[in-house]
């Protein structure tokens, strides 16, 4: 099965979480504000039939109590000319009665409403025997007149004749009465002043008591946009504005949170492939997550232990190779070297227990010295193998004291005399002492007055001693071959040769400059070496006695 990522799971989740609940709840509320409406929609319609109906009444009943004082007040005017001026005066001032006129009882007019003029005819007996009656004219068709546009709230008002179902009177500009009033007739679920088919459109009707009309109210499309369809829509945009307010943050949050995650990806893939040294830099703002920036830094602290570890283990490595190196070197220098020496110090010595024979005196010296010599090669090598590690640990214990540089020189020569090789010294009378362990400033001057007499072409080695300033300086000199620059870097490290493996011709085991550099640097004195014509190597003692 495919794993999702972080995104997409979240994806899912707000579409069931989110936007599935917010749907629902809107379709509910749509539904249940749209059923809100509509009541309210309904009532206020009934409102409004009854409320027209009421004022209607209440418009005619006023005309005709007015029409009654008017016809009281006939009686005291006597002269038929004084009461057209006075009719005249008041159908304008009143602008309530048209046509008013003084007429016999049975010239008033049976059918009261006029659907030409769209008047109304009220009347009042002017006598006590009423054969005289004062009729006027009154406008029914007044309803803008007698209610403001709020009150209507768009909506159709129709009134009709309820016997002949003839319209009196409506303020709709287009004329549906004949489909209103074959609606009403239609209807068979008129109650509570309601009628019609549709739901959000809904009729009331109110019935007057005098005269015996029906007040319609038709509720249009446009008043159920501006009430049902408007409140939906509301409903809708504000559950957008929601929803896109919750995905906004959930956006947000998913992208610090993926840029974070993706870091943490990067730094286990990093590590995975040997990099300890990567680093996860977080985008800490306010969504993201304690337990990431926790997580982060847990991270970042454990691969730079592993780092630090990683670094040891490489140097330990680097030692441990270093270590192998330095044994299989010893084992193959110590195996080579201490077998010529051993195997003279055998031969000769077996030869002077022989019994067979009989050796003279010279031989017998001869053999000794031979021994003495190959006896004092192999302590030589066996010091500087036991001094390597006391160097190397800085174990290595001194016995400073006053010392005679000449007399240290003129050891070194005694100890490594050889009839075959020449030393030609040429040491100051006032040569000043020095500050240094005397066996240890000895063993210096033998391991290089023995290398140089190892490399040298001509069989002479030459050894000045003499103050330079104040400083006591030694330099022992010979002539050899030209040694490779990469060579001359190393000579004073371990193993190191100025002849190589295949042009070898001197014994030793490599190790007698690293020796000396080590101990030189133990007391202080300066070493430098020289290659030109000469190979030169210059002591500088720092500490001497004033």
């Amino acid at each position: 099965m495919k794993r999702l990522k972080i995104v997409e799971q979240i994806i899912i989740v707000l579409i069931f979480a989110v936007l599935i609940p917010f749907i629902t709840i809107g379709i509910i509320i749509s539904n249940i504000s749209q059923q809100s409406v509509r009541n309210e929609l309904a009532n206020s319609t009934s409102l409004i039939a009854e409320f027209i109906g009421d004022e209607m009444e209440n418009y005619i009943k006023h005309s005709q109590e007015e029409l009654d004082k008017i016809a009281l007040a006939l009686n005291y005017i006597p002269d038929a000319i004084v009461k057209l001026q006075y009719f005249s005066e008041i159908e304008n001032n009143s602008k309530l009665f048209k046509n008013l006129d003084i007429v016999e009882n049975y010239r008033v007019p049976t059918e009261k409403f006029n659907t030409e003029n769209e008047t109304y005819t009220v009347s009042s007996p002017i006598d006590k025997d009423k054969k005289y009656y004062i009729t006027a004219n009154i406008n029914v068709n007044i309803i803008e007149d007698l209610l403001d546009n709020e009150t209507l709230k768009g909506r159709n008002v129709y009134i009709f004749n309820a016997e002949n179902k003839d319209l009196i009177a409506t303020n709709s500009a287009s004329n549906n009465s004949h489909e209103i009033m074959s609606d009403f007739i239609a209807s068979d679920n008129v109650k509570k002043g309601l009628f019609g088919t549709k739901k959000n459109t809904p009729k009331a009707y109110y019935r007057l008591n005098y005269p015996n009309w029906l007040v319609i109210v038709d509720t249009t499309k446009k008043v159920t946009a501006n009430t049902i369809m408007k409140a939906r829509i509301r409903i809708i945009l504000s559950l957008v504005a929601a929803a896109f307010f919750i995905f906004i943050l959930v956006g947000l949050y998913t992208y610090y949170l993926y840029i974070n995650i993706r870091q943490l990806f990067k730094g286990i893939t990093a590590i995975s492939k040997g990099n300890y040294d990567k680093k996860i830099h977080l985008i800490k703002r306010a969504f993201t997550p304690h337990e990431i920036v926790f997580l982060a830094k847990e991270f970042n602290y454990m691969t730079n232990k592993v780092n630090i570890s990683y670094k040891d283990l490489k140097k330990k490595n680097k030692e441990l190779k270093k270590l192998n190196e330095f044994r299989e070197n010893l084992v193959n220098a110590t195996s080579h070297e201490f077998r010529t020496p051993l195997t003279s110090i055998i031969g000769y010595t077996s030869r002077l227990l022989r019994q067979d024979i009989v050796l003279d005196e010279d031989t017998k010296v001869k053999s000794l010295k031979i021994i003495k010599q190959q006896a004092q090669r192999l302590s030589g090598m066996v010091e500087d193998l036991l001094v390597i590690p006391e160097l190397e640990s800085y174990s290595l214990k001194y016995n400073i004291q006053e010392v005679s540089l000449s007399g240290s020189i003129a050891n070194a020569i005694e100890y490594l005399q050889d009839e075959n090789y020449e030393f030609k010294t040429s040491i100051s009378e006032n040569l000043k002492y020095v500050w240094a362990d005397e066996y240890r400033l000895e063993q210096i001057l033998i391991n290089i007055i023995d290398n140089a007499k190892k490399y040298t072409t001509d069989n002479t080695v030459e050894i000045i001693a003499e103050n330079a300033g104040d400083c006591p300086v030694v330099k022992i000199k010979n002539k050899c071959a030209k040694i490779p620059d990469e060579i001359k870097e190393k000579l004073f490290e371990k193993f190191i040769r100025a002849d190589s493996n295949l042009t070898r011709t001197t014994r030793g085991t490599g190790l007698g400059l690293y020796i000396v550099k080590g101990l030189c640097e133990a007391m202080k004195i300066d070493i430098k070496l020289e290659c030109n014509d000469d190979f030169i190597i210059t002591l500088e003692f720092n500490d001497y006695v004033q």
